[in-house]
């Protein structure tokens, strides 16, 4: 009953706010008549002031034991630790790809939010525009060399705040820790009953970042390209770490006497490479946010439409909340489930179970063999959304309020996407989908139409709403769809929208704040080997 009456409350200021956009013209469209919170008339209701507003969400923070993070429990190393930086160097190093033309900070750079903002990420053999190579180039104009589209099937996830990760890492967790601490991943043995068994390669006490760490390097896509194509993933890796340690003619390096400052000794090993890389990543802790400063104790922090936002983003959708916390919930906004929100799938599609030729993406189910968790992905952070853009397990969305809405009713949403009007799609010249970055520099380079960039986005996407609706109807069987709840207006999204911008620690938005993560001009006088990634932009500025 508290609940209901807080959000009832929220409701009644929504309308006040909806009275003073009539006023001054809407910046949406008003929801349809019967739609849940539609605007009331005006006159009839006062606005909740400053300090009812706060006692609503103080409330809901009581109610459901919501706390500020405390860092001192990550157990994370300071950005300036001799290891930290080690990693970071080896974070900076093309010599860890196969083909030398991809480093891990090619699709994971801190300027760039921690991914590389756009839509699919280009891993090996880059180039620009007019086809030069350009492996230092991130972000937009980064185009495949081989391909006239990426060949990455997924939209990069922030490294931000991995440190926070507990129990599944990549979008279907694909290396994930159980409850009894083993660690999975893709190298992990199959045993007679068909289960998977935990990886043997990984160090016993390894964090899950440090299993993580491990597989970009193995992806024929993301760093390997076509080098040693037929040794398995561990062989790989012994392969790669061999250019460090001045056991390969003709590559020469300083790696040793790095390894000897922070290990005691010249040994540079794989498992060393991996650790050094992953506490790189977990040193990344950017939690300082307005949200974090108001549970601390300032109520000044956020904003009257802010507050109402979480309120709102707390709330379930039961007692008339827009029930987001049901999934991103926790220190990190995430439950680490798998879930069925049928986001638009665009792009090559990521190996599929279903052996046939698809550029669908089955998700989860390639990790379980289960049916059951088709197109399910695993519920992603939300700290920091407002600099990670674009969202979705392929980036098919470039705002925060094209997310919200998708939650109002999937289907509608890509048909939005799309600009579709019936059986015709791309019915205007504005279709969302056309304004994505990617997608607008692919159309320029290839000279092709945005409906022919990847041609089968659209059916793709409405297959995996249809999907999601039969799950609704029980028609199929899915291990978490996502729940039809009421829709919410205009207003309340963008109050949401509102909320979730106070997840963004200023810091990720500071190149200055930043710099210790980035390699400086000293780190590259003395880089260890000849193969630094120099990140620039499109116009050649250094990231």
């Amino acid at each position: 009953m508290k609940i209901q009456l807080i959000v009832n409350i929220v409701l009644l200021g929504s309308m006040l706010i909806s009275q003073s956009y009539a006023q001054e013209g809407p910046r949406r469209p008003p929801p349809p008549p019967g739609q849940p919170g539609q605007p009331g008339q005006p006159g009839q209701i006062e606005q909740p002031d400053t300090e009812e507003i706060d006692q609503q969400l103080q409330n809901i923070i009581a109610q459901q034991n919501i706390q500020a993070i405390d860092n001192s429990t990550l157990n994370t190393l300071p950005v300036n630790d001799v290891k930290v930086q080690l990693g970071k160097k080896l974070f900076f190093t093309k010599n860890l790809g196969g083909e030398q033309s991809a480093a891990c900070v090619s699709c994971h750079h801190p300027i760039l939010g921690g991914g590389d903002d756009i839509s699919l990420s280009v891993g090996v053999a880059a180039v620009d525009e007019l086809d030069n190579e350009a492996h230092d180039l991130l972000g937009h104009g980064r185009f495949n060399a081989n391909d006239d589209h990426p060949i990455v099937a997924r939209n990069a996830p922030s490294i931000f705040n991995i440190a926070l990760y507990e129990r599944g890492l990549f979008w279907d967790s694909r290396v994930e820790r159980r409850r009894d601490g083993a660690i999975f991943t893709p190298d992990s043995e199959i045993d007679t009953q068909g289960r998977r068994r935990p990886d043997q390669n990984i160090p016993e006490g390894a964090t899950l970042a440090d299993a993580q760490a491990r597989f970009p390097v193995t992806s024929v896509e993301e760093m390997r390209g076509d080098f040693e194509t037929s040794a398995n993933n561990q062989s790989l890796r012994t392969t790669l770490v061999s250019r460090l340690n001045n056991d390969i003619e003709n590559i020469s390096t300083t790696w040793p006497a790095e390894f000897s400052q922070v290990f005691g000794d010249q040994l540079v090993t794989t498992d060393r490479v991996f650790e050094a890389i992953s506490e790189y990543e977990r040193s990344m802790v950017f939690v300082n946010n307005p949200w974090q400063d108001y549970l601390s104790g300032n109520s000044q922090a956020l904003t009257d439409d802010q507050k109402q936002g979480a309120v709102l983003f707390f709330t379930s959708s039961r007692d008339g909340g827009a029930g987001c916390a049901a999934c991103h919930n926790g220190s990190n906004f995430s439950n680490s489930r798998h879930h069925l929100v049928a986001y638009p799938q665009i792009g090559l599609g990521k190996g599929n179970t279903s052996n046939t030729e698809t550029s669908q993406d089955f998700g989860r189910e390639n990790v379980t063999n289960n049916s059951n968790d088709k197109f399910h992905f695993r519920t992603p952070s939300l700290l920091n959304i407002s600099a990670t853009a674009p969202y979705g397990h392929t980036g098919a969305y470039q705002t925060l309020e094209e997310v919200v809405e998708h939650y109002n009713n999937p289907r509608r949403a890509i048909e939005r996407l799309f600009a579709a009007q019936g059986e015709q799609t791309f019915s205007d010249g504005n279709a969302p989908y056309c304004q994505l970055p990617q997608i607008q520099l692919l159309m320029i380079k290839n000279n092709v139409n945005c409906e022919d960039v990847f041609s089968d986005s659209f059916a793709n996407s409405i297959e995996i709403a249809d999907y999601l609706q039969d799950a609704r109807n029980n028609s199929i069987t899915a291990s978490a769809p996502f729940r039809a709840r009421p829709n919410l207006n205009a207003i309340q999204v963008r109050l949401v929208v509102d909320f979730l911008h106070t997840l963004t620690d200023p810091c990720v938005e500071s190149r200055e704040c930043l710099a210790p993560w980035l390699l400086d001009d000293n780190d590259l006088a003395n880089f260890p080997d000849d193969q630094a990634l120099e990140a620039k932009d499109q116009f050649g500025n250094i990231l």
